[in-house]
């Protein structure tokens, strides 16, 4: 991910999973997950989706993808931990 000025590479951030989410053996989702289990994670994500989509257009100078995507990010992982957790549970809801 990066796109070439000049003759120089330059590397985008990643503002949905930043580099410095990763500092550990784990990411911190991750290693929120083994502090507080699936299920609370699961409840953070929703919640931090949530509070993205309330907030959509409301950064002055921040683009409204940013956010959208954060909000999609957070989605995607509540359903991965939903299913996890119903696996866990014997597929029972």
């Amino acid at each position: 991910m990066g796109q070439e000025v000049g003759n120089i590479k330059t590397m985008q951030y990643d503002y949905i999973n930043p580099p410095h989410y990763k500092n550990g053996s784990k990411e911190v989702i991750d290693m929120m997950v083994d502090v507080w289990g699936a299920e609370a994670v699961k409840k953070h994500c929703e919640m931090c989706a949530f509070k993205y989509r309330m907030r959509l257009g409301s950064k002055p100078s921040q683009p409204v993808d940013r956010d959208l995507n954060k909000a999609k990010w957070y989605e995607a992982k509540a359903l991965e931990l939903r299913e996890q957790i119903e696996l866990e549970r014997g597929g029972e809801r």
